[in-house]
């Protein structure tokens, strides 16, 4: 019994010691550390990075100024310990290397885009080598726009913001066209990187980040032929990740990664795509119009818009052994090009597959294809090749817009794929610069020899000029009173009013003179208010 009793008291020694060292474990600890903010508050402006400068004492606490370890960490949190989700902390710094700076740092905030104005109240958190939380007092954070941003955003229209790497501006050489061909265009489009931001009111709809190769960002490039001239020029946009830029709501069936912006047009491309639309041409480009400031210089309103192209969910549809191409004026500026025989001022240029993709093979096939059309087309056995609907949509939608242009009004045509179950047809409409300017007159591209339509409406087989007529007569003048109406109620449209407050800056900045929406409206009632009659007794005359 006394040998129990003595093991007994052997362990309550042993135990207490043990809870002695802890104790005495836990008194060798040093004393938490302090926070002081020294800034009262951060102000941010949308995309962009400041800091707020806190002490920590004593000066020789260690922090961790990457900001991602377990210990010695910085954080900021607002005053009710969550997370805030408008910005990110993007690094820590000391504040500057002399004595009297020692323990004093620089917490950067970088503004997430994912609101345009906010206040928070909010606190830094340190946690430290021995996982103890020490905050500090409260201080704002704050995002507002500039003056320039905020004025835009005060018309109404979504601004598109397009920052590039070091503020470089995308360059291109203008070139004229060899003897024997026609027309102006550029060449060696540069492409700048850069990140954009989408925004409208007081929400962020897109932001790309920025350029990371086929993960964030976009490049920005100079397109067209001779709208490329202007002192406003026309842009690409290669996104790096796909997305539906015109906010849809189905990402899915919208995203792609080219997107074009179009200088504003007095309204032409709004009238142009809903002739487009009410014919059933395969596929009718959507746009939205916006502001665009690149590199913090406004550049006036552009149409935002899907870029002719294969897309078979939401563009062009095409299989992937088909083909999209055009007709194209511009083909002495390609790096690939073939013709048919038609016409010398013409050749056939790609859009699907692209340039530096193309094999000699597809060539080869395509071009055979475009010969046995031709040949057709004046054997009167077109038919077979060519989906004649598609050609008679085509052709009467240049006619109900008066179109004046012909070789460079952009012929795109599309084979669904490399077998004989598709035929050749007629792409979507493009290029509205010249509409309402035939009046009294067939459209250019009605009476015009170097492409098909001529030929094809005095065929012995009416099968094309009997589709054309139908087609007329089932729409007859009630589709030229439907796009008048169409015009008149965009009058008083959210993008209509929005469009009215952006014009005289858009004026301002290019010394120009477009009109209001209501004049620009007018312009197109008075045309089609007039347009139905004229088609209706010129196509009774084609019987």
């Amino acid at each position: 019994m006394m040998r129990k009793g003595r093991l007994a008291a052997f362990f309550l020694l042993l135990l207490a010691a043990c809870s002695k060292t802890e104790e005495v474990q836990e008194e060798t600890l040093p004393a938490p550390a302090t926070l002081r903010i020294l800034s009262e508050s951060v102000a941010l402006t949308p995309g962009g990075e400041a800091y707020a400068e806190f002490r920590i004492s004593p000066f020789e606490t260690q922090v961790n100024s990457d900001t991602g370890g377990d210990r010695c960490s910085i954080s900021v949190l607002n005053v009710t310990g969550e997370e805030v989700s408008y910005f990110t902390v993007s690094r820590v710094e000391p504040a500057g290397s002399d004595y009297s700076d020692k323990g004093t740092y620089r917490v950067f905030l970088k503004d997430a885009l994912a609101k345009i104005s906010y206040n928070q109240r909010c606190r830094v958190i340190y946690k430290d080598a021995f996982g103890r939380v020490i905050s500090s007092d409260a201080f704002n954070v704050t995002c507002k726009c500039d003056e320039l941003t905020q004025s835009l955003l005060d018309t109404g229209l979504p601004l598109l913001r397009i920052d590039t790497e070091g503020k470089v501006e995308p360059t291109c050489e203008y070139v004229s066209h060899p003897e024997g061909c026609n027309g102006a265009g550029i060449k060696n489009a540069v492409k700048v990187p850069g990140e954009l931001t989408l925004m409208k009111g007081d929400n962020i709809l897109h932001s790309t980040g920025p350029f990371k190769k086929d993960e964030s960002g976009m490049t920005l490039k100079i397109r067209g032929n001779t709208s490329a001239y202007g002192a406003k020029k026309p842009f690409k946009i290669k996104l790096q990740k796909k997305k539906d830029l015109l906010c849809r709501g189905d990402e899915s069936k919208y995203k792609d990664k080219d997107w074009l912006l179009l200088y504003y047009d007095d309204l032409r491309m709004l009238a142009g795509t809903e002739v487009n639309r009410k014919l059933g041409i395969q596929w009718t480009p959507s746009f939205e119009f916006v502001n665009l400031v690149v590199n913090g210089d406004y550049r006036g309103i552009y149409l935002l818009c899907e870029a002719v192209e294969r897309n078979e969910r939401c563009r062009l549809n095409v299989s992937e052994s088909g083909y999209v191409i055009e007709y194209d004026a511009y083909w002495w500026n390609e790096d690939v090009h073939f013709t048919g025989g038609w016409n010398y001022s013409m050749e056939y240029t790609f859009k699907y597959h692209e340039d530096d993709e193309v094999t000699g093979a597809q060539i080869k096939y395509i071009q055979d294809y475009i010969q046995k059309v031709e040949t057709s087309v004046k054997a009167g056995d077109y038919d077979k090749y060519i989906d004649v609907l598609s050609f008679a949509r085509w052709l009467l939608g240049h006619d109900v817009l008066g179109i004046l242009d012909c070789a460079g009004s952009n012929y795109f045509l599309t084979k669904y794929d490399n077998t004989a179950n598709s035929k050749l047809m007629m792409a979507n409409m493009w290029d509205f610069d010249s509409i309402y300017r035939m009046k009294d007159s067939w459209s250019n591209t009605h009476n015009w020899g170097a492409n098909y339509f001529t030929t094809l409406l005095r065929s012995p087989n009416t099968t094309f000029k009997d589709t054309y007529i139908a087609l007329w007569e089932s729409q007859s003048v009630g589709l030229c009173k439907t796009l008048s109406a169409f015009m008149k109620s965009f009058v008083n449209s959210e993008t209509g009013r929005a469009l009215d407050a952006s014009i005289p800056l858009d004026n301002k900045r290019w010394r120009a003179s477009h009109p209001t929406v209501e004049q620009s409206v007018a312009t197109s009632r008075e045309w089609f208010d007039t347009r139905g009659q004229w088609l209706d007794a010129a196509i009774t005359a084609l019987k």
